[in-house]
């Protein structure tokens, strides 16, 4: 091969690996579901080990707290809510490096800007929504888990706010209602679909409630993918579920 064909050839591979590397190469919809199941479960692992070397202070208090399928559960406040805190903004982080890596843009998670209107008439319909499931919990006679609000309300009081209404809505729906409903609209489920199986999957996650819970939790899940695919918007979604939160958080403090 002459110098010129060997210039030639070196170019055209590195033209081809830039032009790759421009390419937006988005998750199959199986392989998303896999992917923040497995992330899900597996990253916490290491924040747990790591929280136990902080001594015995970080066990203290511990609370025992039915998990419906998997009996009782002993927790402590301190130390699961520092592991959940801190591996729920990790797990935000490596999604956001694996779809840097794959070029996915950001802007395809919905915009995080909220305009009042939206806010407005999102918080009316949050308000009729809790309104019935209150009247639903009321005529089936559904109580919230005795332990879980004890775990929730432990001292410090502040790591139960802040994993509750901040780490839970920003993870939950920047996981659920922004990265996987992005991959899996773009499959044949279409955005009705990528609905219905994001909230099916976010319920499945909170496993430690029973199955008339559960079914109020879909149907929320439902109402903020709906405001996510309605409004292109992530921000929205997180800043009502922020303010369900709150409400049960201020309901349990001052009611339980």
């Amino acid at each position: 091969m002459s110098f010129e064909g060997f210039l030639e050839v070196t170019f055209n591979r590195k033209f081809i690996n830039l032009m790759n590397d421009n390419i937006t190469r988005n998750f199959s919809g199986w392989w998303a579901i896999l992917f923040i199941i497995i992330s899900f479960n597996l990253i916490p692992i290491p924040f747990a080990i790591a929280v136990s070397f902080l001594g015995d202070s970080v066990y203290q208090n511990p609370v025992s707290v039915e998990m419906n399928y998997l009996g009782e559960v002993v927790m402590h406040p301190i130390a699961d809510n520092l592991t959940s805190i801190f591996s729920m903004i990790a797990l935000v982080l490596f999604i956001i490096w694996r779809m840097n890596v794959r070029n996915i843009p950001l802007s395809s998670l919905g915009s995080l800007e909220i305009k009042r209107k939206d806010l407005f008439f999102g918080l009316i319909f949050l308000a009729g929504f809790i309104v019935l499931e209150e009247i639903y919990m009321m005529l089936l006679e559904i109580q919230m888990p005795e332990g879980f609000i004890t775990f929730m309300l432990s001292d410090p009081i502040i790591l139960g706010l802040i994993s509750v209404v901040i780490i839970a809505p920003l993870a939950e729906e920047f996981l659920f209602r922004g990265f996987l409903y992005s991959q899996l609209s773009r499959t044949a489920l279409g955005g009705w679909g990528a609905i219905i199986l994001t909230s099916f999957i976010w319920t499945i996650i909170h496993f430690q409630y029973e199955l008339l819970i559960l079914v109020v939790l879909f149907i929320f899940g439902l109402f903020l993918g709906y405001i996510r695919f309605a409004y292109n918007s992530l921000g929205l979604p997180i800043a009502l579920h922020a303010v369900n939160n709150l409400f049960a958080f201020f309901m349990a403090y001052y009611f339980f």
